[in-house]
């Protein structure tokens, strides 16, 4: 793992052990809009940004092109925050690499073995072969074209507690108004798809827009 992925993962740490940010909640908040090469993508206040260009440094072997662009909320790293594990991520990809149920499964299982190994593998003693990611396609909402998943991620927690985590995705792959690009956007939380928290992920997942 690169220093300055490093770096961005110990000032997410220290902000939210620091209390930076009281407790999340599914209630709206301000926003400052972020903008980058070919999209647009607002960051709630209290919530924090990284960019990273693919191969991604922490899994060099998926097989796309373009940035992966990360919202964090801000109990993110903070076991007793209901935000704690909750984030959104988008895959902007300028590939065409097979994008479904399959394929997510495969590489989410790698992302995930691969940003918690580079993290706290080490330090934890993680075993390799627990991390697995089951995703399937289900119906889109109408009137989209985009193509919808949801499943579970068995993975690790090697931010805060080295403890055995289950995170559940929701995730979409849609095509960019230019016809060449495309994105798949991930909400990612251990608490059940009822929990208040979701409200904010949804609602981030859907700011994202290509221009």
């Amino acid at each position: 793992m690169s220093p300055r992925w490093v770096a961005a993962l110990v000032l997410i740490l220290s902000a939210a052990r620091a209390g930076a940010a009281g407790p999340s909640s599914g209630a709206a908040q301000p926003r400052a809009l972020a903008s980058d090469d070919g999209f647009s993508w607002p960051v709630p206040a209290g919530w924090r940004k990284e960019t990273i260009p693919f191969p991604l440094e922490f899994a060099p072997d998926l097989p796309h092109k373009g940035v992966e662009e990360l919202r964090f909320g801000p109990g993110f790293a903070h076991p007793k925050e209901p935000d704690f594990w909750s984030y959104d991520f988008v895959w902007r990809l300028d590939d065409d690499a097979p994008v479904d149920e399959k394929t997510l499964s495969d590489e989410l299982t790698r992302y995930f073995r691969g940003l918690n190994m580079a993290v706290g593998g080490k330090k934890y003693g993680f075993d390799a072969s627990h991390f697995k990611a089951a995703i399937s396609a289900v119906p889109a909402s109408a009137g989209t074209t985009a193509a919808a998943f949801r499943g579970r991620v068995e993975s690790y927690d090697a931010f805060a507690t080295g403890k055995p985590i289950v995170l559940n995705v929701e995730a979409r792959r849609e095509a960019c108004p230019d016809g060449r690009r495309r994105f798949v956007s991930f909400a990612i939380s251990p608490q059940a798809e009822d929990a208040p928290v979701w409200a904010s992920l949804r609602a981030e997942t859907a700011a994202f827009r290509c221009r």
